[in-house]
């Protein structure tokens, strides 16, 4: 059954073919939602081309339009960012990580959802559903991108990461199941990948599409979609990107984001993703104020993501708020793997989703879960004036 004959059947209405115009779009929004995170944005791009190259469909669905009594999935990968960019996979893999899961759950994949917003973890999603033949809903566990397994909306609303299928380029296979326990699925994916070599491919979060509709981030990547194109819109218009993007915020997502900082890099402190640091890319950098914010100094914390953003040492954003560090040229995020010494951005904020921001939310992925001593405050908040 092809992909336009499983929607008649759901009788879907509201879909959107994807081009290479729009998944290039949609990442770039997505790596921009990814906080400094999500992998280089090419390994996915390519992939998603590869699979409209061969003439395969790649539709995303609205979660409105999904039945309840399907069976949904997330692929992506797990670990260290620098490594994914210097062994990307064959398609093979991740296709062999989703046939896996098929096979323990006794069932067919009849959809796929993106885990995060991440130049990676966001076109795969896409590339697979083609590869696949079914639809990709317009949703993700995020909006952003986190760099535990469980720092998702799923697990704060219910729904569990286990099992997840991890492989690695050579064929291996491990499937971890540790039904409710997402702290542990967490630590045994890491484990995998770094016994892999620092990196895994997976595919995690099996749910009903009832499950998709009442945890996930809704609409999602047409977020991300409407913010990549107000980018690429910007630089052909010569238009002012930062403005653009906050302009974005409003129409999509109704909410006001926060241009706080504009400055240049001059002191990293920075431990790229290995055994000690269980594949995180941790550390913090500095910033000196340019322009109107000369004789300002700002300081940012970071595990793969950045986290909290002090200005002149005062808490002005904390997890899960986003924190973006964007090009004031091109509004090409400056990611936290390939950041240097010298590099100049203006620091965006951006408030978390409404289904990231409840109590159970900021004590799995909130400040203190990182090991700070900070009590969460809405990023509205620290930056009224």
């Amino acid at each position: 059954m092809s992909v336009r004959e499983i929607l008649k059947e759901w009788g879907a209405k509201n879909f959107r073919v994807i081009d290479k115009e729009a998944i290039r779009q949609i990442t770039l929004g997505a790596s921009i939602l990814a906080t400094g995170g999500g992998g280089d944005p090419e390994i996915g791009l390519l992939w998603t081309y590869k699979v409209l190259d061969e003439g395969k469909e790649i539709i995303m669905v609205d979660p409105a339009d999904i039945p309840d009594d399907i069976l949904v999935a997330g692929p992506g990968c797990l670990g260290a960012a620098l490594v994914l960019t210097e062994k990307p996979p064959g398609s093979e893999v991740l296709n062999l990580a989703i046939a896996k899961l098929e096979n323990y759950m006794g069932r067919k994949l009849q959809a796929t959802i993106p885990i995060e917003c991440g130049g990676v973890n966001s076109p795969v999603a896409y590339a697979a559903a083609g590869e696949f033949g079914v639809p990709v809903v317009d949703v993700d566990g995020m909006n952003r991108a986190f760099p535990e397994l469980q720092m998702t909306s799923w697990v704060i609303h219910g729904v569990h990461a286990s099992p997840t299928v991890s492989v690695d380029d050579r064929g291996n296979v491990t499937i971890i199941d540790t039904k409710d326990n997402d702290l542990l699925a967490e630590s045994l994916a890491r484990r995998a990948a770094m016994a892999y070599g620092g990196i895994s491919w997976i595919a995690t979060y099996p749910m009903s599409g009832k499950e998709v509709k009442e945890t996930s981030i809704i609409n999602s990547q047409s977020i991300a979609w409407a913010i990549g194109k107000a980018i690429y819109q910007a630089r052909i218009k010569h238009l002012d990107p930062i403005r653009e993007l906050l302009k974005s915020l409003e129409v999509e997502r109704k909410v006001k984001g926060f241009s706080v900082f504009k400055g240049k890099i001059v002191d990293i402190s920075r431990e790229f993703g290995g055994e000690a640091t269980k594949g995180f890319t941790l550390g913090e950098i500095t910033m000196e104020g340019i322009e109107e914010y000369r004789g300002c100094v700002a300081a940012l914390d970071f595990q793969n993501e950045w986290l909290n953003l002090r200005i002149d040492e005062k808490i002005r954003c904390m997890p899960p708020d986003l924190i973006a560090i964007l090009d004031p040229e091109t509004g090409e995020p400056i990611r936290t793997d390939v950041m240097k010494y010298g590099y100049r951005g203006t620091i965006v904020l951006i408030p978390a989703h409404e289904r990231m921001r409840t109590p159970r939310g900021i004590q799995v992925f909130g400040p203190q879960h990182f090991g700070y001593d900070l009590e969460y405050v809405k990023v509205e908040k620290l930056n009224r004036s």
